[in-house]
């Protein structure tokens, strides 16, 4: 017969493989392939858009289409750093990037300069699937995605009760989840 003393060691040791076997899970991020595809980005019915396709245009929600991925506006490319990092173009002028103008604060378009920190965009997701090209037309491709200034670290962010986009300190919000597109045209 067990002793008492058996039964409870032999239990603690069967329960704590229980408990220590399978790590909670992490939610693993992951970084899109953009394929060279023209993309919207969105967050809920709001789109990343511009006034006009000229330096030093801030960047505000685009209400020129309905639905928001009717049309590409942006090319995202990987600048072929480690870690992943991009840069935005325009579709219009695939000389303007999507940068973080002089105050710091707010997104604008800049003219491309490769030495430009500001214009460097990191960006993780928690949903990507193989790549934009394979997407069909008007699809989403990755989603849950954090858009970060590779310099600050800043977030980009939409303006609470305004349709300005701006870097803040990352928080994970709706404010600041962003997902990207093929365009339906």
């Amino acid at each position: 017969m067990l002793s008492a003393a058996a039964v409870f060691t032999a239990c603690v040791v069967a329960l704590s493989g229980l408990t220590s076997a399978t790590p909670l899970a992490r939610q693993t991020l992951c970084n899109p392939n953009f394929e060279g595809a023209g993309v919207s980005i969105i967050a809920g019915d709001v789109e990343w858009g511009y006034s006009a396709a000229v330096a030093g245009t801030p960047l505000a929600d685009d209400l020129s289409s309905f639905p928001p991925n009717a049309t590409a506006e942006w090319f995202v490319q990987q600048t072929g750093a480690f870690p992943t990092s991009y840069i935005i173009k325009t579709i219009s002028n695939t000389g303007l990037v999507a940068g973080v103008d002089n105050d710091g604060t707010a997104l604008a378009l800049e003219d491309i300069d490769s030495a430009e920190a500001g214009q460097i965009w990191d960006i993780s997701c928690t949903q990507c699937s193989s790549g934009a090209s394979s997407t069909p037309g008007g699809g989403e491709f990755a989603s849950g995605c954090s858009i970060s200034s590779a310099p600050s670290g800043l977030c980009a962010s939409l303006e609470m009760g305004g349709s300005g986009i701006f870097v803040t300190d990352c928080g994970r919000s709706v404010y600041q989840t962003w997902s990207f597109w093929t365009a339906t045209a």
